[in-house]
C-alpha cells in the first residue's frame, strides 16, 4: 500500500517441515488498486493450468467447472499424498529487487470435506540455500470460497521464486484455485523516524536494558535500522539462531543470516540476547530421530544437542551476553508441570540440566535463562518455581528467568505480573521480559480496520503500568525487551489469526504512539489529523478532519501550489474551518496539523477545492442563517435557521444542535421563543449558555435543540424554517453590531460559516469564535 509499511513478523509456532528460517513476511492486504501493476492472472479459462505444476510431481491438476469461481474453469487441485504437496506457479521473471507485490488467490474445498487450513507461501532459492515464507494461512471450506492475499517485500535477488499453496495438516484432501493474480504494488512514501523525540535506552539508563526483537528483513531499510539504533541497546534476532536456521540438517550449520544480525548488533554496540537452544518448536525432526526412523536414544540426542549448542555458542561467544538456553518447557495439564515434547519424551527432565550445563561449558561468561509465557499464571508460576528450584538444588548453572510478556489490553491484571516478577525474585536470578507486546482485542473473533482511539488510550495506560512496575523491580528487571520495534513487524498480524494488531510502541510508518510517551512519562506529540475534507462554495472553503488524540489546537495551511509550500492562514481549536479568504474558480491546497505542548505533529494528506459561484459547500449537513431583524440595537435576537441535508440517508434532528453566538451587553435573565418551525414550535427548544471565556464577538451563545418528535431531515431535503427568538427580562436592548453570529445583509437564507452545528456533539459544520 502505497504511503504504509507492510508487515513483517516474527513467528513463534512454525511448522518446521514448512519453514526452515523466516526473514520476510506478508499479512493480508487491502483489496487491489488501480495504481497497481498487474503481472500474472491466472483465471484457467483456456482450459489450461497455465504454468502452474505440482510441487511433488504427483499431483493432478485439472481445469473443470466445479472449480471455477468466476467464468468457467478453475484449477482443480488432486493427487496429494504430503502435507506440502500443491500448485506452484515460478514468478521468478517478474520479481525485482526492492519493490512490494501484492499476491491474491481464491481456494474452495471440494463437497463434503471439512474445513481446514489453507496456506500461500513462497518459495525462494539462492544459491546457499532454500528458504520457505508463509505469506498467509486462511480456513478454507465447501461451503463458499475464502481470499488468500498478502503482501510481500522482496529484498535479495534470488534464483528462483516460486509461489505455492497447501494444506499443512492433510496430505490427501484436494482443493480447488481459481482467480490467481500478482501485482506489484506503487512504492511507498519515504519514512523518516522521528529524530529529536527521547531515546528510549537514554530515559532508562539507570534502570534496564531497552532492548527489541527483529528479524533480518529489518536491517535493508535504513528508517529500519535508524529506530533500533536510536531507541535500543539490546536487541534479539527472532528466527535465525534458532535451531531449524543454523542447523537444518544434522553437521550442516549455517550462519549466513545468523552472523548479519549479530553484527548488526556489534557494529552499533548493542547487547544481544540469544533466542533460542532449546524448543519443542522450530527443532528439524532429524533431532529426535536414528538412521532407522524410530526415537533417538537419550546418548544420541544428548551428543546432538551438546555438539549444537557447542558450535552455535562458541561462534557467538563474547558477542551473545545472554541466551534463551530452553524456552517453554512447561505444561500445567501435567502432573509434573513439563511439556511431553519430544525432548521430554526421550530424556526426561534431565534434558533441561544437560542444555544448562552444555552452555555454560560453551561460554562460561553467557547469562543462562529459562524462558515461558502466561508466568503470570498462578499454575504455570509455581510449575516453573518449582522446576528453577530443582535445578537450583542440583547446581544446574541457570542466570535468569525470561517472561515472555504477550499480553492483551484486557488480561492480565497488573498486580498478577507484579507478584509474579516478585516470586520469582525470591529465586536469587535476573528477570528478562523477554517478548513484550500487547494485544489490542479481547478474543480471535475481533478485528478492526484503524487502530481506535479509546484503546490507543487504554494501551499508552498499560504500558505505563508496565513499566512503572519494571522500575519498581529494577534490582531484579536488567532487561526489556518488546517483541518487535513497530506495529509492522508483528507476529500479531497472522497469529492466532490474519487481522491488524497494533501492539508495540511505534506505528507501522516507524513513528512514536502514544504508548510511547506514556512510558517516558511525557505528554505525546498529536499524529497527523485524519479524513481531511475540503468542499467549495461561492467564495468559500469548507474544511472538516478528524480530531488527533491529545491536541489542543489545529493549524490550517493553504498552497496555490499542489504539494506547497503551504501558508499557516488560521489556528483553531476545533476540527473545522471556512476558509472565506479565497477566489471563485481558483484552486486551493490544504493541510492540517495538530499541536499541543510536546509539539507539533506532521501535516495532513493534502486536499484540494476550487470555490465558484452559486455554489455552497458539499457536505452531508449544510446551515443556513438569516436575520430575521437587522435592527442592531433593539431589545430582540432573531436568528432563522434552515439546516439542508445533501447526504444519501435520513438524519435525525434529536442528534442536531445549532449555536448562535453573540455578547449579552449587561447580564440579564433571558428568554427564548420558537415563533415558527416546519418541523413543529414546540419541537424546538433553546437555552442561553454563558462561555467560560469570552471571544471576540462573543460571551454567551444561544443552543438550539430538537425533541424526539421533531423527526427526521430526509435525504436532500430540510427542516424549512426555523424561527426563533430571544429577549432580556427587563426587555433593555441588545448591541448586535458586534456579535460573532449576526450579519445583517443575510436577509435570505444563507450557508454562513458563523453560526456552527453539531452531530451528536462533534462539531460539522461551521467555525467557533477564537
Amino acid at each position: 500500500m502505497n504511503g504504509k509499511r507492510r508487515n513483517r513478523i516474527f513467528m513463534k509456532a512454525l511448522n518446521p517441515l514448512v519453514i526452515l528460517c523466516l526473514l520476510f513476511s506478508a499479512f493480508s492486504a487491502a483489496p487491489a488498486r488501480a495504481d497497481n501493476t498487474p503481472l500474472v492472472r491466472s483465471d484457467f479459462e483456456d482450459g489450461t493450468a497455465q504454468g502452474w505444476t505440482g510441487r511433488g510431481g504427483e499431483e493432478v491438476l485439472t481445469p473443470v467447472a466445479a472449480a471455477a469461481r468466476s467464468g468457467a474453469y478453475g484449477l482443480e487441485v488432486g493427487g496429494r499424498t504430503k502435507t506440502w504437496h500443491g500448485p506452484t506457479l515460478d514468478v521468478t521473471a517478474e520479481m525485482e529487487e526492492g519493490h512490494t507485490y501484492l499476491f491474491t488467490g481464491y481456494v474452495k474445498l471440494p463437497s463434503g470435506s471439512s474445513t481446514t487450513s489453507v496456506t500461500m507461501s513462497m518459495q525462494r532459492t539462492t544459491t546457499a540455500r532454500t528458504y520457505y515464507e508463509n505469506l498467509v494461512s486462511a480456513n478454507a471450506s465447501a461451503g463458499g470460497w475464502v481470499k488468500l492475499e498478502a503482501e510481500y517485500e522482496f529484498f535479495e535477488t534470488a534464483d528462483n521464486m516460486s509461489v505455492y499453496f497447501e494444506i499443512p495438516s492433510n496430505a490427501t484432501l484436494s482443493f480447488y484455485l481459481d482467480d490467481f493474480s500478482l501485482e506489484r504494488l506503487p512504492d511507498a512514501d519515504p519514512i523518516e523516524i522521528e529524530k529529536d523525540i527521547p531515546s528510549l535506552q537514554d530515559v532508562f539508563a539507570d534502570d534496564f536494558l531497552v532492548g527489541t526483537a527483529f528479524s533480518n528483513s529489518e536491517l535493508y531499510k535504513d528508517p529500519d535500522k535508524e529506530l533500533m539504533i536510536k531507541h535500543f541497546n539490546s536487541v534479539t534476532p527472532g528466527n535465525v539462531l534458532k535451531w531449524d536456521s543454523t542447523e537444518p540438517e544434522e553437521g550442516v550449520f549455517d550462519f549466513v543470516e545468523s552472523d548479519k544480525a549479530v553484527q548488526f548488533a556489534v557494529d552499533n554496540g548493542m547487547q544481544l540476547r540469544g533466542h533460542t537452544l532449546v524448543w519443542h518448536n522450530q527443532t528439524p525432526n532429524w533431532v529426535f530421530y536414528d538412521d532407522n526412523g524410530n526415537l533417538a536414544s537419550k546418548e544420541l540426542l544428548y551428543q546432538r544437542m551438546k555438539t549444537h549448542i557447542d558450535t552455535v555458542m562458541k561462534r557467538y561467544k563474547g558477542k551473545i551476553y545472554a541466551w534463551d538456553v530452553v524456552n517453554e518447557v512447561i505444561d500445567t495439564s501435567q502432573s509434573d508441570g513439563l511439556r511431553r515434547s519430544l525432548w521430554y519424551q526421550i530424556a526426561g527432565e534431565e534434558y533441561i540440566e544437560k542444555a544448562f550445563e552444555y552452555a555454560h561449558e560453551a561460554d562460561p561468561d553467557a547469562k543462562l535463562f529459562i524462558n515461558d509465557y502466561n508466568t503470570h499464571e498462578s499454575a504455570k508460576s509455581q510449575a516453573l518455581y518449582n522446576l528453577i528450584q530443582r535445578l537450583q538444588a542440583k547446581g544446574v548453572p541457570i542466570d535468569g528467568v525470561g517472561h515472555q510478556t504477550h499480553i492483551s489490553l484486557y488480561y492480565p491484571t497488573m498486580t498478577e505480573i507484579e507478584n509474579s516478577i516478585i516470586k520469582f525474585k525470591q529465586l536469587g536470578l535476573e528477570t528478562h521480559i523477554t517478548e513484550l507486546d500487547i494485544s489490542v482485542y479481547q478474543n480471535d473473533s475481533q478485528k478492526y480496520d484503524t487502530f481506535p482511539e479509546d484503546l490507543k488510550q487504554k494501551q499508552a495506560t498499560l504500558y505505563k503500568q508496565l513499566f512503572d512496575i519494571f522500575k519498581r523491580h529494577k534490582d531484579t528487571v536488567t532487561n526489556v525487551t518488546v517483541w518487535g520495534k513497530d506495529d509492522g513487524n508483528t507476529w500479531l498480524r497472522t497469529f492466532p489469526v490474519t487481522r491488524n494488531n497494533w501492539p508495540l510502541l511505534f506505528d507501522e510508518n516507524l513513528q512514536s504512539k502514544p504508548a510511547y510517551w506514556a512510558i517516558i512519562d511525557q505528554p505525546a506529540i498529536p499524529s497527523a489529523p485524519s479524513n481531511l475534507i475540503a468542499s467549495g462554495g461561492s467564495g468559500v472553503v469548507s474544511l472538516t478532519w478528524g480530531a488527533s488524540t491529545g491536541a489542543d489546537s489545529y493549524q490550517v495551511k493553504r498552497s496555490l501550489t499542489s504539494g506547497g509550500p503551504y501558508t499557516a492562514i488560521a489556528t483553531v481549536t476545533g476540527t473545522s474551518y471556512f476558509d472565506s479568504t479565497v477566489t471563485n474558480d481558483t484552486t486551493y491546497y490544504y493541510v492540517v496539523s495538530a499541536a499541543n505542548a510536546a509539539g507539533e505533529s506532521a501535516n495532513s494528506a493534502q486536499v484540494s477545492a476550487t470555490p465558484k459561484e452559486g455554489t455552497t459547500p458539499v457536505g452531508d449537513l449544510v446551515l443556513q442563517y438569516k436575520a430575521g431583524d437587522t435592527n442592531t440595537s433593539d431589545n430582540q435576537m432573531k436568528p432563522f435557521f434552515n439546516i439542508k441535508n445533501n447526504g444519501g440517508s435520513a438524519v435525525n434532528l434529536s442528534e442536531l444542535t445549532i449555536r448562535y453566538w453573540y455578547s449579552i451587553d449587561g447580564e440579564k435573565p433571558l428568554s427564548f421563543y420558537c415563533d415558527y418551525a416546519a418541523v413543529g414550535s414546540s419541537n424546538v427548544n433553546g437555552r442561553h449558555v454563558k462561555m467560560a471565556e469570552g471571544k471576540t464577538g462573543a460571551d454567551y451563545y444561544l443552543e438550539v435543540s430538537f425533541g424526539p418528535s421533531a423527526g427526521s431531515i430526509a435525504a436532500g431535503g430540510s427542516t424549512g424554517d426555523i424561527q426563533t427568538r430571544s429577549h432580556k427580562g427587563d426587555w433593555s436592548n441588545f448591541n448586535e453590531a458586534n456579535d460573532y453570529s449576526f450579519d445583517a445583509t443575510k436577509t435570505s437564507y444563507t450557508a454562513w460559516d458563523r453560526v456552527t452545528l453539531y452531530r451528536n456533539g462533534q462539531l460539522i459544520w461551521g467555525t467557533e469564535p477564537q
